[in-house]
């Protein structure tokens, strides 16, 4: 008897097993499709796409429409500027947002949980609404064509969510080590530094990644700030190609724009971004499981 019912339950969970497996891999093919007609489209000649609009992949492989983009275009400029905005923004987003989440979990001031509440409830306002005060704000401060809107903001704080991750990750490091640091005359610098800091490697890479991939993918900050074409972003410079070929196509009165030119513009953008998740997928997830440790 105790036999059939282990049976029965290891065939149940091998069903479970297949299922379950069964709806990911549906799942990630569904999620990996975008990318798959992406790439497929940029390495197709515009040619195939007129006479084979509705095929996946082409007849003839070519990579003309990258040199295209990258002989046309400033792209390694826009390139220089979005890792110039991404690099400040990242250190300044992971050690002022470490700063303030290690004031909110180790100090107990009075008010400290209002106020932390205060900042969380902030998080409910649409970004959309501020940004007319903010751009005024830029405006008058004379930011309007520089990369100080997208810098200056994340090292006083580096947002609401950030912050957060910080706190609660903090908050689940054993207290006995500070105190022991304590014991040994270390000051509260030289706590954070030495001991918390490093500890945080997890929480601080997750939010090297977030901060990244904004900052990456940005196309609304340079569409309001960035004017001057020297100072284009990948995001923005794609945009441009896209407008560019818009206009084009609308000149000479064809009926399919060019899209393997716009796919190849964005398959070169979007590489860093999937480089950067292989190699740091794995501190990636450790860092969000274990910032829910303590409330």
């Amino acid at each position: 008897m105790k036999t059939r019912n282990l049976d029965m339950r290891s065939k149940k969970f091998k069903t479970e097993k297949v299922v379950t497996y069964t709806l990911l891999i549906i799942v990630s093919l569904a999620m990996l499709m975008p990318l798959v007609v992406l790439f497929a489209t940029s390495v197709r000649t515009y040619d195939d796409l007129v006479q084979n609009p509705t095929h996946l992949f082409g007849t003839e492989f070519s990579l003309d429409a990258f040199a295209k983009v990258l002989e046309e275009n400033p792209y390694f400029m826009y390139l220089g500027n979005t890792l110039l905005i991404t690099v400040v923004s990242i250190v300044g987003c992971c050690f002022t947002s470490a700063m303030v989440g290690y004031g909110f979990a180790r100090f107990k001031a009075p008010g400290s949980k209002f106020l932390f509440a205060l900042f969380m409830a902030g998080m409910i306002i649409p970004g959309q609404v501020l940004n007319i005060p903010m751009f005024e704000i830029y405006k008058r401060l004379g930011w309007i064509n520089t990369f100080l809107p997208f810098i200056i903001p994340v090292w006083f704080g580096g947002g609401t969510f950030n912050f957060f991750l910080q706190r609660q990750f903090m908050k689940g490091l054993p207290p006995a080590l500070m105190e022991a640091a304590e014991i040994d005359g270390c000051s509260e610098v030289g706590i954070f530094f030495r001991i918390v800091l490093p500890l945080s490697k997890p929480v601080i890479t997750t939010i090297a990644v977030f901060t990244f991939i904004n900052c990456w993918n940005d196309l609304y900050g340079p569409l309001l700030y960035l004017e001057d074409p020297s100072l284009w972003t990948l995001a923005k410079g794609n945009y441009m190609i896209y407008q560019a070929e818009l206009g084009k196509q609308g000149v000479s009165g064809g009926s399919i724009l060019p899209w393997n030119i716009i796919s190849a513009a964005n398959a070169i953008s979007i590489v860093p971004i999937i480089i950067l998740y292989f190699f740091a997928q794995r501190v990636f997830v450790e860092g969000i499981a274990t910032t829910g440790i303590k409330g």
